[in-house]
């Protein structure tokens, strides 16, 4: 199976400071997450495939778009602050010349925003995607480009959460229903991008895996 790179863009979700381990929404693994992403973006970057840095950034007059949350958290767990420290993008994957940064203010980067324009204008069909959570803003995203008619290529390792458990039943919840596109692995990404040959699994039907938590890991490790 290969995948259409010269109509691909890798859209890193969230990398941001606020997931460090000794911030307060930690992301398990989150210092390998950043150094898979730093790779794809640098072999991106050499192959010309476009690079989109997707940032949560919500400034304090939009917190009325999303009111349910803004009113059950207190300013201590806000995330995504627009302007704060810990809403930046992490220096190991900081943007460069030439990257796209969209900054959105829901889970998802397609909802209430130009993100589908924006990406159609520039000739994208196809987004390889990473980032963080895996349950949440990466989840989010990814329905709602498939359900917009974009191919998709989740990079699992590449992608995180606040435990293992969370990112790897989230990662089979997308596999199950991931029409048009497919998971694949940093080092599987990387050797496409080189023009060799790897491996990716392909979603050829509904619900593939019927997963349960003694059978979550080794269904994992084999897409």
């Amino acid at each position: 199976m290969t995948i259409a790179l010269d109509r691909a863009a890798l859209v890193a979700i969230d990398l941001q400071n606020e997931y460090r381990a000794e911030a307060t929404y930690p992301v398990e693994g989150f210092a390998q997450v950043l150094e898979r992403n730093a790779a794809l973006m640098r072999e991106a970057r050499a192959r010309a495939i476009p690079v989109w840095h997707v940032q949560a950034a919500t400034q304090d007059a939009e917190t009325d778009a999303y009111p349910l949350l803004h009113g059950t958290v207190d300013a201590s767990l806000r995330s995504g602050v627009a302007g704060s420290a810990l809403a930046e993008i992490c220096a190991e994957v900081a943007p460069e010349p030439g990257d796209v940064v969209f900054r959105k203010i829901w889970p998802s980067a397609f909802r209430g925003s130009d993100f589908d324009r924006r990406l159609r204008a520039a000739g994208i069909d196809t987004l390889l995607v990473t980032g963080v959570w895996t349950d949440s803003c990466v989840q989010g995203t990814v329905f709602d480009a498939v359900y917009a008619g974009f191919h998709v290529w989740l990079v699992k390792d590449a992608c995180g959460s606040g435990t293992q458990a969370m990112h790897r039943t989230a990662v089979l919840g997308m596999a199950n229903r991931l029409y048009g596109g497919g998971v694949t692995a940093s080092d599987r990404l990387l050797a496409a991008m080189r023009g060799e040959a790897a491996r990716h699994w392909r979603c050829t039907r509904p619900v593939e895996f019927l997963y349960r938590t003694d059978t979550v890991d080794a269904l994992y490790e084999s897409l």
